[in-house]
């Protein structure tokens, strides 16, 4: 199954992102941040540990930069949904963010903020899109394939 194009649009307080899957399964799809073997195959040396019930810990430890995103899972509805809080575990006031996915069988859709409108928060959402805009496609190939 082919994957289509993907989409990345700054909106302002929010990154949103979508990525055609035609007939590729809601379940699948939210795999990709719920199954620690998956997320591996897109995020390279990332390595999850979630405890995927809201309020439980959602972690992605990247060997490369040495370096932790950490956060909490704040919503969990398989097979198609899933939000969870987001930060780098080393900055010291990071700032509230969550990222929304969203999968129907057809595309994922993705929502990254919101984030504040100050020099720091137009920092981090450049920073997030970029991530985005490198990470998407290895996942919508790893999802086709």
């Amino acid at each position: 199954m082919p994957a289509g194009p993907v989409e990345i649009w700054d909106d302002g307080p929010a990154i949103r992102a979508l990525v055609e899957l035609p007939g590729c399964p809601a379940a699948r799809v939210l795999a990709a941040f719920t199954d620690p073997a998956v997320v591996a195959q897109w995020w390279g040396s990332g390595e999850l540990t979630a405890d995927l019930v809201p309020g439980g810990r959602y972690q992605v430890y990247f060997a490369g930069p040495d370096a932790t995103l950490a956060g909490r899972v704040v919503n969990y509805d398989p097979p198609g949904w899933l939000v969870f809080s987001w930060a780098w575990a080393h900055d010291a006031d990071p700032p509230p963010c969550a990222v929304s996915v969203v999968a129907d069988g057809q595309a994922l859709r993705i929502e990254h903020g919101p984030h504040a409108d100050d020099r720091a928060g137009r920092t981090a959402r450049a920073e997030h899109r970029a991530g985005w805009e490198f990470f998407l496609p290895k996942l919508a190939a790893a999802l086709a394939g």
